[in-house]
């Protein structure tokens, strides 16, 4: 039983290969930067929700309706980011990750479909067909 009469957007369920054609693309909003151990650091905006971004003006702080957070990959990471050009698709990323680390194709798609969804929830990337 719901306890809210809000419908869930539905979305049709993409096909696996459908899927591994689309191509991540970089916000145009983020920004990146390198650490002293060549990995790479994002820093990408969040959005405050309008109450309480009045409640931070009522009390001094930031009054930015948006502020940014940072999130600092490791080393794969940092490698599959700079593969990330607008152009390659997620099925030849995989297989450049499973070429380059030495994983199984599989091991590959779901390690990089897993990193690219997590990208998309805090909203750096995109997806493009």
């Amino acid at each position: 039983m719901r306890l809210s009469k809000r419908k869930t957007a539905t979305h049709p369920a993409l096909s696996r290969k459908e899927a591994l054609a689309y191509k991540p693309v970089i916000s145009r909003e983020v920004m990146t930067e390198r650490t002293e151990a060549g990995l790479v650091r994002i820093l990408y905006p969040i959005a405050i929700k309008p109450w309480l971004a009045g409640l931070a003006k009522r009390l001094g702080l930031k009054d930015q309706k948006s502020m940014l957070r940072t999130l600092e990959l490791d080393a794969m990471g940092s490698t599959v980011w700079d593969w990330l050009d607008g152009h390659s698709t997620v099925q030849g990323l995989a297989a450049k990750l499973a070429e380059h680390f030495g994983l199984h194709e599989r091991e590959a798609e779901v390690s990089m479909s897993a990193f690219l969804r997590e990208l998309g929830r805090r909203g750096i990337i995109g997806l493009a067909r």
